[in-house]
């Protein structure tokens, strides 16, 4: 086994270029752009890798990759997300968005933390015995960018055996780090429906088929469905966000939609649920002499590998401390995409503590959220550290 490369240099190092990467992140929080539609952040994160001597390569629709390292060892994945989400800045801060999107998630920081990564472990590159490839990743807001990556050759040449990812937490203080071992995020499957009836004159409901009646009698059945046919201690959640159709009072519309998303952590309750929502649908149109189009997307469950978690932990420790690790016991309510890489290679997905403001303690997903930067030496040195020391070990 090979000795522990010391964690005071690693973290003294990050937080010797701790000003650049804050350049780097408030410049993309200026910035921040949706999906897979990232020209700008590509462009400066391609060039930004570029003046480290990197040789950033494109995968997917706006995916980047770099590797790092001697070779002929373990390949060791991790993520840096670069999209942000269609909401309207609402801070005082100097470099708030400049248009209507708005990094409320943390992206433009795990951005940074891959950035500050790069940097390091190219300084350190001889002592790496194998291979850290960094992806960057677009579209994760939306559940598509890691599925994409991974479909255009994300974990081929070289062959990933394991992946680590850290995500920002406004409710962890500075400096703490916390995860779940096994299932540590739910599935998310979305379903777009577009029921087609016939429309007419509000008079003569008689020639018309109600379009509206259909996707009410389809919400009512739904909303049944997790109550009725799921065990009350597993977790389920169905809920219909969107839904309508319709110009007038005095028109029966031509068509009407509804849009559901469903969360679950069981992956036989949710094999349950995919196949009956579909099944209620359509008995549902068909008793209504409506027709209909479904759309599905879907996200696996985010899994932590135990023994991946257990290897990781020590080294995480040497940089944060013994205490500073928090093993939750819940599994994140939300959906991390993520989960594509989860379930293909071991993977320890970690939350960073990005609270140190006070009242400014909003959660991700708010256009009032602040996260502190002080997070960002602490990232890039806990990956730094594991990275290293968990391919030469």
């Amino acid at each position: 086994m090979n000795k522990t490369i010391n964690m005071a240099n690693t973290l003294s190092s990050a937080v010797e270029i701790k000003d650049e990467l804050i350049k780097h992140r408030r410049h993309l929080h200026e910035n921040p752009e949706l999906g897979f539609d990232l020209p700008n952040t590509v462009a400066y994160v391609k060039e930004t890798l570029k003046g480290m001597g990197l040789e950033p390569k494109k995968v997917g629709k706006a995916g980047l990759v770099v590797t790092i390292g001697k070779g002929n060892g373990k390949t060791l994945l991790l993520r840096g997300d670069m999209d942000a989400l269609p909401i309207k800045e609402n801070t005082d801060l100097p470099f708030k968005s400049t248009n209507e999107f708005m990094h409320a998630c943390g992206h433009d920081i795990h951005t940074t933390f891959m950035l500050g990564t790069a940097k390091l472990l190219k300084e350190r590159e001889n002592e790496i015995n194998g291979t850290v490839k960094i992806m960057f990743q677009p579209a994760e807001e939306i559940g598509a960018g890691a599925k994409d990556m991974v479909a255009n050759g994300l974990m081929e040449n070289p062959k990933v055996d394991a992946a680590l990812a850290l995500h920002v937490d406004p409710g962890l203080e500075v400096g703490k780090f916390g995860y779940k071992p096994g299932i540590a995020a739910s599935s998310l499957d979305g379903f777009f429906l577009k029921v087609q009836g016939k429309g007419g004159h509000s008079s003569e409901p008689q020639k018309a088929i109600d379009p509206l009646m259909i996707i009410n009698a389809i919400y009512s059945q739904l909303n049944t469905l997790v109550g009725k046919e799921i065990d009350p201690s597993e977790r389920a959640v169905l809920v219909v966000g969107k839904m309508g159709g319709g110009t007038a009072a005095n028109i029966i519309p031509d068509s009407a939609h509804l849009d559901a998303t469903l969360r679950t952590l069981n992956p036989e309750v949710r094999d349950h649920l995919f196949k009956r929502i579909p099944e209620i649908i359509d008995a549902t149109v068909k008793m209504m002499r409506g027709t209909y189009q479904l759309e599905t997307l879907s996200t696996p469950s985010l899994y932590n590998n135990a023994e991946l978690c257990e290897q990781m932990s020590p080294y995480i420790k040497e940089v944060i401390g013994e205490n500073n690790l928090e093993v939750n016991n819940e599994p994140l309510s939300g959906t991390e995409d993520f989960s594509y890489i989860s379930n293909l290679v071991p993977t320890m997905f970690m939350w960073a503590g990005a609270n140190g403001l006070e009242d400014r303690n909003y959660p991700l997903h708010n256009p009032n959220v602040v996260l502190d930067e002080g997070v960002i030496p602490w990232g890039v040195a806990v990956a730094v550290h594991t990275a290293i020391n968990w391919i030469n070990n």
